[in-house]
């Protein structure tokens, strides 16, 4: 019970004043010692209320969630402090722009689009320049309708009227204008969860909402920058490359984001005399993997080997990097963790683009590497780093004594390590390979020793394990680039030159061709099961794309020349089922849309293939079937797939919320 406040602790001097003429209450108003009961509840609530809090505050005091006594041109606080106070135009009441306005803003932005001048190329050298330009980023163009070559194309390539430069700009003087993550911090209060529809705040800065959307929807698949909660902590002077990267990655899904216009403040960021450190390496880690999600493969094999260049130059190949990173804080493991994730990132992108051209190797395959295996993903974003453990421990693991479970990342990692022996096999290898042998077996192996609570992709919470979701995406991957060229499928000698495979050759082997082809079309399968696991397409890598597009191809080969019946259905089936997928992650990826096309372009040249004598055709699917599946609407319902919200909080790019009637 809080005592009533009788007396004030120290009593003001007494000043005798007439006393007023107090008019007759009417009936049922309050009685005099209402009146004193109600003053005296006051006086207890404002006690410990204290005084009314001020209409506005600065924007270092709203991050830190501190009062603010509104001070211009400083508050108190910053002035105790040494902080720069700012305030922000309140935006209370403000509904957002009309959908006609912003219509009408866009076509008008689209006039000064034309003059706006290209952003710079770049080139990495052994110095602190880069100069070599590049061609300017290609605008969207509509995707072909026959097979042939892509082109790259972003969403929305003209900025809408209000779409924001950079957010932190330096100035003549090369100081920092505005700080990029003070608006951030500010709006979202530290936090990176949607609030609920019935909740909604202030209109955001814009952008704000982009960097929830990128931790929402894609981060879990290359979760390697820093967890949400230690971003916001970071400096901003560090992260004044990363974060555009970041907006670029989040507007792919974001409805109306300019996308364009987010690629080149991405590109102004990283290639005008960029800071070399491993937080650059990041956002070129990032930009080259959106790159290849927008179908530019050149530009990201060339923003892929810069950042391999700089990953080298600063030594992160080596346990000494992350170390040095560890300055005894836990922000200092998770900074540590998040160096060892970057590289691991790094070598599973390079393994990835190696074995979707069918190149004989990939640069860090072999070279040497004493960075420790990332922890579980759970670890990571709570920020209780374990000791981390070492490559050879992993290697180790099939002569302990116990079972020794890794994280789902390491599982990943070896996956790529054996992806890189089977490139080393080639596609023309000669009878009885031993090293075509030793890859085999290590595809086997990878399988057979997971531990049993690696076995199950989904867990407990009923959530994807991504990391093991992606491991088995690049085993199955390697299963078919080993075994394809040596079966009895059409598709062998067939081009097959799509953005996310190459031509191969056709090769012999002493083992029966038989079981080369069973392989292959049992990985193709287990690849379609992937899709119809309970998880958003959308929220997988986009580098599943080009798996699944090697697994249709496979089916499509395997129902037109060799299937029938009840195994004939099922690849009929599963073929829809692919083509349902790439439209699906067509909707945010320009790769998925340009495949599908060439995926169509590949089933005509296998129906068209002349028949060698002796043999027939017995596949139960038609051409014309095939054109159908990949002309007609989506309508395939795939679980979890559809390129929506999944019940969330529609956010638009610009902090508005979008109420979908």
């Amino acid at each position: 019970m809080v005592p009533p406040v009788s007396q004030p602790l120290h009593p003001a001097p007494v000043q005798v004043q007439a006393t007023p003429v107090v008019p007759a209450l009417p009936q049922g108003a309050p009685t005099n010692r209402q009146q004193q009961a109600q003053q005296q509840q006051y006086q207890r609530i404002a006690r410990f209320v204290g005084p009314p809090p001020v209409a506005l505050a600065c924007t270092e005091c709203r991050a830190r969630h501190l009062k603010c006594d509104a001070g211009v041109p400083s508050c108190n606080r910053c002035q105790t402090d040494g902080r720069e106070c700012s305030y922000i135009k309140s935006r209370r009441g403000w509904k957002g722009t009309r959908r006609k306005k912003a219509a009408a803003a866009a076509a008008a932005a689209a006039s000064k689009e034309e003059s706006k001048p290209t952003m710079m190329g770049w080139s990495l050298h052994n110095s602190n320049t880069w100069s070599k330009p590049l061609a300017s980023p290609p605008t969207r163009v509509a995707p072909p309708k026959a097979s042939g070559k892509c082109t790259s194309f972003s969403k929305n390539p003209l900025p809408l009227a209000n779409a924001p430069a950079n957010d932190a700009a330096p100035t003549a003087a090369g100081t920092v204008t505005t700080n990029p993550l003070d608006t951030l911090r500010t709006y979202h209060k530290n936090s990176t969860t949607f609030p609920a529809p019935q909740e909604l705040p202030a209109p955001a800065p814009a952008t704000a909402n982009l960097l929830q959307i990128y931790y929402a929807y894609f981060h879990s698949a290359h979760p390697f920058i820093l967890p949400p909660t230690q971003l916001i902590t970071t400096p901003a002077s560090q992260l004044m490359v990363l974060l555009p990267v970041i907006r670029f990655v989040a507007s792919f899904f974001a409805q109306n984001a300019p996308t364009e216009t987010f690629r080149q403040d991405a590109e102004a960021a990283l290639f005008n005399n960029p800071p070399r450190n491993a937080f650059t390496v990041q956002a070129l880690l990032l930009f080259a993997i959106a790159l290849h999600s927008d179908n530019d493969q050149e530009r990201c094999a060339e923003v892929k080997d810069k950042a391999i260049e700089l990953a080298l130059d600063l030594g992160m190949n080596m346990s000494e990097f992350s170390e040095s990173s560890y300055n005894g804080s836990p922000a200092g493991k998770v900074l540590a963790e998040s160096w060892r994730r970057t590289w691991w990132e790094l070598y599973f992108l390079d393994g990835l683009l190696a074995g979707f051209h069918q190149k004989d190797s990939f640069k860090l395959w072999s070279l040497p590497c004493t960075v420790p295996l990332p922890c579980e993903e759970k670890d990571y974003h709570k920020g209780s780093i374990p000791e981390p453990k070492s490559l050879q421990e992993f290697d180790d693991r099939y002569f302990a004594l116990e079972q020794v479970v890794f994280s789902s990342f390491a599982y990943r990692v070896d996956a790529v390590r054996i992806l890189g022996q089977v490139l080393a096999v080639g596609q023309g290898s000669e009878q009885d390979d031993p090293k075509a042998d030793a890859a085999d077996a290590s595809l086997v192996n990878w399988g057979l020793h997971l531990p049993s609570c690696k076995k199950e992709l989904v867990g407990n919470d009923r959530r994807v394990d991504e990391m093991l979701f992606q491991a088995h995406m690049v085993v199955y991957a390697a299963t078919i680039y080993l075994h394809r060229p040596k079966s009895h499928l059409a598709i062998s000698v067939v081009p097959s030159d799509t953005s996310c495979t190459s031509p191969e050759s056709w090769s012999t082997s002493a083992k029966p061709i038989a079981m080369h082809t069973a392989k292959a079309i049992t990985a193709a399968n287990t690849i379609a099961k992937l899709v119809t696991l309970p998880a958003p397409l959308i929220k997988h890598t986009p580098f599943f794309t080009c798996v699944i597009t090697l697994a249709a191809i496979v089916h499509l080969s395997a129902c037109s020349w060799l299937l029938t019946g009840d195994e004939g259905f099922l690849a009929k089936e599963r073929i829809r089922l692919g083509v349902g997928a790439l439209k699906t992650l067509g909707e945010v990826w320009s790769v998925a849309d340009c495949v599908l096309m060439q995926v169509k372009g590949v089933a005509r040249e296998v129906f068209a293939m002349h028949i060698p004598e002796g043999t027939q055709r017995t596949g139960i699917i038609t051409a014309e079937e095939v054109f159908r599946y990949i002309d007609e609407e989506r309508t395939l319902e795939i679980v979890g797939g559809d390129a929506d919200y999944h019940g969330m909080p529609e956010l638009d790019w610009n902090g508005e919320w979008n109420v979908l009637p």
